[in-house]
């Protein structure tokens, strides 16, 4: 009977003492990080074609703190320099049509991630609060926006991917 009392006193310390997922593994905790852009694309609802708007394999990272920061910047990977030392109107039009940059701070709920923006490449999210789905199965991030209209008027569904590099 001793035996059987001492095996399930070690057994419930360790129980007790082990590591379980807590608070701290939360969506917001495990945000927490550098991640790596591997993937961008936008599904249009009516065709159900998928477009990426930083080429096939984007550059860039995002960044989320402790503190609830974070500040992200990706570029396509098919950029072509400007012809001379300084761009013509043209060529900075196209290489601003392949970038997007921001801050701001983040909040979660449950799988729904809160991004208010105090700074954006793209002005109009300047102030503005998006929501997201965030899902992160081992180093791997997905970020997907619920159905909207785009600036074409077209509905569509964003997508990133991202891969944990810290």
């Amino acid at each position: 009977m001793m035996k059987r009392i001492a095996a399930f006193a070690v057994g419930l310390l360790l129980l007790t003492t082990s590591q379980m997922p807590a608070a701290g593994e939360d969506l917001a905790s495990q945000l927490v990080g550098v991640w790596k852009f591997v993937g961008v694309s936008n599904k249009e609802a009516a065709t159900g074609s998928v477009t990426h708007p930083f080429g096939e394999k984007p550059i860039g990272y995002l960044v989320y703190t402790k503190g609830g920061r974070l500040i992200f910047s990706v570029v396509g990977n098919d950029r072509a320099r400007p012809a001379g030392a300084v761009a013509t109107d043209a060529e900075r039009l196209r290489l601003y049509d392949t970038l997007a940059a921001g801050t701001g701070t983040f909040k979660t709920d449950g799988d729904t991630l809160m991004t208010t923006y105090d700074s954006s490449w793209l002005q109009t999210w300047t102030g503005t609060t998006q929501k997201r789905k965030a899902v992160i199965a081992g180093n791997k991030l997905t970020i997907t926006s619920d159905p909207y209209k785009n600036l074409e008027g077209k509905e569509i569904t964003f997508e990133a991917v991202y891969e944990r590099v810290e």
